[in-house]
Formats: C-alpha cells, sequence, structure tokens
C-alpha cells in the first residue's frame, strides 16, 4: 500500500550541520575568483553569467512542467537570447510569446536576487511574497483537484500564502501532506528567523542553500509556483556568496525530487551534494572559459593551470588542505609525548613497586577501523579511517592487557580538509569504550599553535576518563 506523508513541523539544523559540507567547493571559489580576476576582458565573464541567467530563467520552470522545452532549444536560448521565435509551438498550451514572456520573469527575478545582494538586504517573508509575485507575474490561473478528484482552473493569487490546502497526489496513489494553511504564517516566520540565526553561526553555503530550500517546500506556502521560488531563494544563499544561482537541468529532475524525499525523513545529505554538483559544474565551466580567454604562456602559468585543472576535477586536493594532515600529524606528536608523560608517572608509582607490570607508549599509522567506526558512531560523525590514519597509544601490562588510543583520521567519504580525533580505551578480548563526549575537529583553516590550545584541553579530559576505566577494569578483576 502507497505511504502518505503526514505534514510536521520544520525543524532547525542539527548541531554539527558543518559536517555535511564539501569543502571542495570552498577551494574551487577561490580558484575560480584569482582566474576570473586576471581576465583583461571582463565581457567574458559578464556573458558567462549572463548565459548562467538565462539557462536558470528556462530550467526553473522546464523541471516544474510550466513548459517544455528540450535541451536543444534551452542551449539556442541561452546563446542567443530569450526569442519567442525559438521556442517550439508545442512547449506549452500557451502561445510562444507568452512562454517567452514567463521566462522572462523569471529572469528578472535572477536579476532581482544580484541587486538584493548588492542592498544588502536581509531575506524576510515580505521578500519571499515579492519573489513569488514577480516569478508568476504572466500567470494567472493555477489547475487544482477539487474533493472528487476533478481538475479545474481558478485564479492564481500571486504574493499570498494558501488558504486551502495543496498536497498533491502521487503516481503511487498516496498524498503528500505539506503544511496545513492556518499554519503557513508561523512557518514562514520561523523559517526567516532561523535562517537569519544560520547567518550569524556562518553555516556552510550549500549547507545552508539545501536547508532553505527543503523547508520551504515542506511549508508550499503559496497556491503554485513553490518550487520555482524555493530555487529562488537557495540561489540567493549562493549569489549572497559570490557563487552561481542554482540551476536544477530537466535531466537531473528524478535525482532532485529524490533528494527532496529523503531530506523529508531529515537526511540532508543528498540535497546539499546536488547542490554542490552544481556549483563545481559552474565553477569548471567558468574555469575552462578563464582558460580559454586567457590561455598560458609561460610554463609556471601552464603547471599552475594544470594543478587548478586537476584540483577542480577532484583528482589532488588544494595544498592548503594538506596543513590539515600536517596539524593532524603534529597533535599526534603531542598525545604522544603526554602519553609518554603519563606512562613515566605509572612506572615511577606502580611499575617500580611490582615487577612485571609495564607501561609502554607507541605512535603509528593504519588499522583499528573497527574500533574507529564504532567510536565514531557513538560521537555520530562519518569517520573515514582510510584518510590519515594515526594514533598514539599508551598500552598498560598488569595481570591483564589494555591500551589507551587517541586516533586522528578523516571525515566523511572524501578527504575534505576536515579531520578528526577521537579517543577510547580497550580491554583485552573486549570491544572499544569511548574515552570523549565529542570528537576533536582539525582543519585547514587553523594554525597549529590554537589547534593545540583546543587539544591540550580535550586530550586531558580524554586522558583522565581512559585512566578511570582502566581504573574500573583493575576492580573487576579484584573482584
Amino acid at each position: 500500500m502507497a505511504e502518505n506523508y503526514k505534514w510536521r513541523e520544520i525543524a532547525d539544523l542539527p548541531a554539527d550541520a558543518w559536517l555535511l559540507t564539501n569543502n571542495e567547493l570552498v577551494a574551487l571559489w577561490r580558484i575560480w575568483l584569482e582566474q576570473k580576476d586576471t581576465l583583461a576582458d571582463q565581457r567574458v565573464i559578464e556573458d558567462f553569467h549572463q548565459q548562467l541567467r538565462r539557462e536558470w530563467a528556462i530550467e526553473t520552470g522546464n523541471i516544474e512542467g510550466v513548459y517544455v522545452i528540450d535541451r536543444g532549444v534551452t542551449e539556442m536560448l541561452i546563446e542567443h537570447g530569450i526569442n519567442a521565435s525559438l521556442i517550439p509551438h508545442q512547449a506549452s498550451n500557451k502561445t510562444q510569446e507568452h512562454v517567452a514572456a514567463v521566462i522572462q520573469d523569471h529572469a528578472d527575478v535572477l536579476d532581482g536576487l544580484f541587486d538584493f545582494v548588492k542592498g544588502d538586504r536581509n531575506l524576510t517573508t515580505g521578500f519571499i511574497k515579492e519573489l513569488h509575485q514577480a516569478l508568476l507575474q504572466h500567470e494567472d490561473s493555477v489547475l487544482v483537484v477539487d474533493q472528487f478528484g476533478k481538475l479545474f482552473e481558478k485564479e492564481l493569487r500571486k504574493g499570498v500564502y494558501k488558504t486551502t490546502p495543496n498536497n498533491p497526489r502521487r503516481e503511487d496513489g498516496s498524498f503528500h501532506e505539506y503544511c496545513p494553511p492556518e499554519h503557513v504564517p508561523s512557518e514562514m516566520d520561523r523559517l526567516v528567523k532561523w535562517h537569519a540565526e544560520h547567518v550569524q553561526r556562518e553555516i556552510p553555503v550549500e549547507v545552508e542553500a539545501a536547508w532553505l530550500h527543503h523547508r520551504f517546500t515542506q511549508i508550499h506556502p503559496f497556491e503554485d509556483g513553490n518550487g520555482r521560488v524555493a530555487r529562488a531563494i537557495a540561489s540567493l544563499i549562493f549569489i549572497k556568496a559570490g557563487w552561481f544561482p542554482v540551476i536544477v537541468r530537466t535531466s537531473e529532475k528524478v535525482k532532485y525530487i529524490e533528494a527532496l524525499e529523503v531530506a523529508d525523513s531529515g537526511d540532508l545529505r543528498a540535497l546539499v551534494s546536488q547542490f554542490s554538483e552544481v556549483q563545481k559544474r559552474l565553477f569548471l565551466k567558468g574555469l575552462d572559459l578563464a582558460y580559454r580567454a586567457k590561455p598560458p604562456l609561460t610554463v609556471d602559468a601552464a603547471v599552475d593551470s594544470v594543478r587548478d585543472l586537476l584540483i577542480g576535477m577532484g583528482q589532488i586536493p588544494p595544498k592548503e588542505w594538506v596543513k590539515a594532515r600536517e596539524i593532524a600529524a603534529g597533535l599526534r606528536n603531542r598525545a604522544v609525548g603526554k602519553l609518554n608523560h603519563v606512562a613515566e608517572r605509572l612506572r615511577a608509582e606502580i611499575g617500580s613497586v611490582r615487577s612485571g607490570f609495564t607501561f609502554q607508549t607507541a605512535g603509528g599509522q593504519g588499522g583499528r577501523d573497527k574500533e574507529i567506526l564504532q567510536v565514531a558512531e557513538e560521537l555520530h560523525y562519518p569517520a573515514n579511517p582510510a584518510e590519515s590514519n594515526l594514533w598514539a597509544l599508551l598500552q598498560f601490562v598488569t595481570t591483564r592487557k589494555a591500551q589507551l588510543v587517541i586516533s586522528f583520521h578523516g571525515v566523511g567519504a572524501a578527504f575534505r580538509g576536515i579531520l578528526a580525533a577521537s579517543a577510547f580505551f580497550q580491554g583485552e578480548g573486549q570491544g572499544p569504550v569511548r574515552c570523549c563526549d565529542e570528537f576533536f575537529q582539525i582543519n585547514y583553516a587553523e594554525e597549529q599553535a590554537q589547534a593545540e590550545k583546543r587539544f591540550d584541553p580535550w586530550l586531558e579530559s580524554s586522558l583522565v576518563r581512559g585512566l578511570s576505566l582502566w581504573q574500573e577494569t583493575i576492580r573487576g578483576e579484584a573482584r
């Protein structure tokens, strides 16, 4: 039996929202800024942005079924401008001139977003209503389904919240329930309030855009055009950051809808990933354009160009990301030094009066994947032991063996300049028991001294807990 989706109030981002980010985009953005600013003819960049605006204007209606325009026609309109004569008759049940006017409305809205950013305005419910009114300027009616399942047209109210439910029936017969009309104003107020808080928290761009887009679609505040408004406000987030609007092509529609449905269950990763892929595609397109407009004339410039291309393709990390690995190595050495101090104290207080009781320290790389993943699951982050798997340990040998391990490893499926440290105690023949309430985050943007200042109290707390767990093991042996 098909399962209905029941509406629930929108939820804020989780505390660890930064784990959803793709820091690869930050590196691409920096390279893009450097490349485009070196071009003598800035008209090349202006033309590139203008073509992106046309593509956004076409695709944001295309993906919603407002009209049907194939990729070939889309590319002609992108290159030659929004011209009714280039639009096929079968694109809509409306005239070619009407379709061109709707697309131009979309383009004008995108231009308005750039003006909004220049004016340094804050996102408000009033501005969202303005977006809706502008996007649907040339659309006067909307198809709705009555209580008997029959379609009929009714007047479309623009820039006004819905007054009746707009819950669509899916192909499998199930209903997707959006926010009831009576709750729309309060939910929209909550949406913009949380967004303002996210701006203060400096939530990563692609994460905030995905969150804002999805939560807006959960509310579905207008009778029609909600998808276009959602893509407009998501684009606004990217534009504010100096990135590109959200261009979801018709060929990506199924993946896009699936990502939104996964987000309904509380998982934004697929939608963040799709928005990241869009941005990456556009950054690489811009970098290729910059290269063609100004090909390298020296060996050094050619080497830099190849490096930037490989970074953009994800084949190598930017040099600055490697700094995270260097910081992790430094912290691992710091942990070994601290463990040496603990081992010396244990030898002096225990080993000196009881032969056979030994305490050894070591530092190394690789292994312990199972234990790292188990602790990471408890701490709710995606550990990647395949990346920068460094460790420091203190081994206790009394009547039984045990060890206290400080692990340094990757976060996420691929290296993005972020690593983590965790701590666990493990008795002989037993599974790991974590010694920390949270993992320690390492990132490429921080200086070594700053990381050490944060790391020392985290390490101290972890070692104290680890020693307490060892003491409990000794008590257990005595019983």
